[in-house]
């Protein structure tokens, strides 16, 4: 799990990591566990022991993987999150300022289930113009269902999605047990000025999506 939070940068370099009577009581594991997980990763040279000080993330070089670009039809987003319920995992709605941007959003976490069982776990941000128009409901149903029935229009939309693993947290959240599989969804909604509306990091078990991908054969290029 610290391999792969490390190598996919999710651990900046520099920082430190948890003290191993914090790891033993955290992750349920023997303390001669955690000493060999932390000398396979000095070995790998992905941490620093520093005498008196800790345990700390080297600078090491990111695994960049190749991407496959998709296309999909935002209707089947819609059908999707139709069949979802709700459950707000923070009862605040946090408002921030992205200084990039200059916009300011509003910020919710919550997990959608499927069946009464964890679909996924979602930390999203909302443009704070946009969440007034329907606070209410924004702040305690599905998001991208509340931008259809407000009448939002999305002009464009992205999402990235890889294989990650899952931490304490997350299997917590999700039911699921630590460094399980999980799909780790980037995902980004831009109104007819190419201003973002949503955005929001979504984690789902490993088991709870499939992608079903039809190529396009250009056959001017078959042999």
């Amino acid at each position: 799990m610290l391999r792969h939070q490390i190598r996919s940068g999710a651990l900046k370099p520099g920082a430190p990591l948890p003290a191993l009577s914090e790891l033993t009581a955290k992750l349920g594991v023997a303390r001669m566990t955690i000493r060999q997980a932390m000398d396979a990763l000095d070995e790998e040279g992905l941490i620093e022991r520093q005498a008196g000080r800790g345990t700390f993330v080297k600078q090491v070089d990111l695994h960049q993987p190749q991407r496959l670009k998709m296309s999909a039809d935002m209707g089947q987003l819609d059908a999707m999150v139709a069949q979802l319920e709700v459950a707000v995992l923070d009862g605040d709605v946090f408002e921030e300022h992205d200084d990039e941007l200059n916009i300011s959003f509003r910020r919710m976490k919550r997990i959608h289930a499927l069946d009464g069982k964890p679909f996924c776990r979602v930390d999203l941000r909302l443009d704070s113009k946009t969440y007034e128009l329907a606070k209410d409901r924004f702040a305690s149903e599905i998001v991208v269902r509340v931008l259809h029935d407000v009448g939002i229009d999305v002009a464009s939309a992205h999402q990235r999605v890889k294989i990650s693993y899952a931490d304490y947290e997350t299997a917590q959240e999700l039911e699921i047990k630590v460094n399980s599989a999980v799909f780790h969804v980037d995902r980004e909604f831009f109104d007819n000025r190419n201003n973002l509306i949503y955005s929001a990091t979504l984690i789902y078990p490993g088991d709870m999506l499939e992608f079903d991908i039809e190529f396009t054969v250009d056959s001017s290029t078959t042999p």
